[in-house]
């Protein structure tokens, strides 16, 4: 793990996490400011108040664990872009850019399947293609990152490690960073054909069938 490297992916947390600080407070003062009170004409503005809430209700949630991992990808006639991924999408207020790709989104699907190199995905019926420069992995806990790890596939034993040794509950909440690319493919499959999944014991079948 390369020292420098490290420092800089620090600042990079931090940089993230001043703009959910950011987000979160807009929010409350944008939830502070209007009344919960709404007329049956206002249920436009109810359904907008009840995205606000939503949304600061996940940006607490995933604080201490913003993301767990990144890929860099660089579409055809395009610069290289590093996408963070985690477990809900987080776009940047002022200029809509993506500071945190949703783990389901057509994108991730590269991070979990693709490999280094030439490199591809379907978004709205159309097939995306491009060149993945880095796949990696982080270990952050309590906003603090720890460690980092570059791959080619995904399923890294450090990171699955890690996740094992947390408790029940912790374990269940932040499997997504933990996903193999054949389990990948069973959460994303169509669901208008049967599919079959097997597995020994703990396996995580229950998991990828629900997802």
């Amino acid at each position: 793990m390369d020292e420098e490297i490290l420092e800089k992916e620090r600042q990079k947390l931090q940089e993230i996490l001043k703009k959910m600080d950011v987000q979160e407070q807009e929010i409350e003062n944008y939830i502070a400011e209007r009344s919960t009170n709404f007329k049956l004409e206002n249920m436009a503005e109810a359904n907008v108040m009840a995205s606000q809430v939503k949304k600061l209700d996940d940006i607490k949630k995933i604080k201490d664990k913003p993301y767990f991992a990144r890929m860099d990808f660089k579409e055809k006639s395009k610069d290289v872009e590093a996408f963070y991924i985690g477990k809900i999408s987080l776009l940047d207020s002022k200029t809509a850019y993506p500071i945190i790709v949703d783990w389901r989104a057509p994108i991730a699907n590269l991070y979990y399947e693709g490999k280094l190199g030439p490199a591809s995905y379907e978004c709205l019926g159309e097939q995306i293609e491009g060149d993945i420069f880095l796949k990696r992995q982080y270990i952050i806990e309590k906003q603090k990152l720890l460690k980092y790890v570059d791959i080619n596939v995904t399923g890294n034993d450090e990171l699955l490690d890690s996740a094992l040794e947390e408790k029940a509950d912790d374990r269940l909440k932040n499997i997504v960073a933990t996903i193999q690319d054949e389990q990948n493919k069973i959460i994303r499959a169509g669901l208008n054909k049967p599919l079959i999944v097997q597995g020994v014991a703990g396996s995580r079948k229950n998991y990828n069938s629900t997802s």
